[in-house]
């Protein structure tokens, strides 16, 4: 709940700070990379993410998908992206990702912050493993977050990612890119 250190995990990347910025801001590639999450609907349009943009997220770690509702709060290209994330209009998370210029790429580190508080994040919170099948929440990111940054190193380095489902890199493209990451 809040009042916990964020929680973080770097990963160096032969690619240049914009580059992994691009493919991290297009939240509809999540699913490329993230265990959990099977990609995004932006609302409202196409085009670079900025501050404002709206989108709803789906994940899925156990049997039952769930959906979050997700504000972009930081678009710095090359520097940081951060959304945060909502379910039933109660303030859960917000995720950072950082884009930080190395010799020979960049370092992209990724930062979840747990936002619930009050009666409301602890009814949240009680509720969750019920519908997401994560009990201890904290641990989970932290593999996860190992996890996502290793398959999004891989995709940008030219590799095949670690295959988290369709619309992985390598796979076949069958659906429009706004939807590919939706078809698990």
């Amino acid at each position: 709940m809040t009042g916990s250190a964020p929680l973080t995990e770097s990963v160096m990347v032969r690619a240049a700070p914009l580059t992994a910025y691009t493919a991290v801001s297009d939240v509809t590639r999540m699913g490329r990379w993230s265990p959990e999450s099977r990609g995004a609907w932006v609302l409202g349009g196409r085009g670079p993410a900025r501050v404002g943009t709206r989108f709803v997220g789906i994940n899925r770690a156990s049997w039952l998908p769930w959906t979050t509702l997700c504000t972009v709060v930081a678009a710095e290209p090359g520097v940081r992206f951060s959304f945060e994330v909502g379910f039933l209009g109660v303030a859960l998370s917000r995720w950072t990702y950082r884009f930080t210029e190395v010799p020979g790429g960049c370092e992209v580190t990724e930062e979840w912050l747990d936002l619930r508080s009050g009666v409301s994040g602890r009814l949240i919170t009680a509720a969750a493993p019920a519908v997401t099948g994560v009990v201890r929440r904290r641990e989970r990111n932290r593999a996860t977050m190992r996890t996502t940054l290793a398959a999004l190193r891989t995709d940008l380095e030219g590799g095949v990612a670690g295959a988290c489902g369709p619309g992985a890199a390598g796979a076949p493209e069958a659906a429009p890119a706004s939807q590919r990451d939706l078809r698990r």
